[in-house]
């Protein structure tokens, strides 16, 4: 239980992290389709590491990834715009 908290609460941390380096880095340019470490894309590649390497506690890490990245959302260090 504590290493799913660990991790969990580990992705929310780095997660945020990344996203505001990112926002200071790129000039504000960590947005639309060229945005990093942000979005599904970033879930996907999470859950596909967690299954190859047949850890469970990559669930809790993605549960605090999207945390972390809605975070980054309301913060304005990141947007993901839907064209319809």
């Amino acid at each position: 239980m504590f290493e799913m908290i660990f991790y969990g609460v580990g992705f929310f941390v780095i997660t945020i992290i990344f996203q505001w380096l990112l926002h200071k880095v790129r000039k504000n340019h960590n947005q639309g389709d060229s945005a990093i470490w942000v979005g599904t894309g970033a879930v996907i590649v999470i859950s596909i590491f967690g299954i190859v390497t047949s850890n469970v506690n990559y669930f809790a890490a993605v549960l605090g990834f999207i945390l972390g990245d809605e975070v980054g959302k309301r913060a304005g260090w990141q947007s993901r715009h839907i064209v319809n």
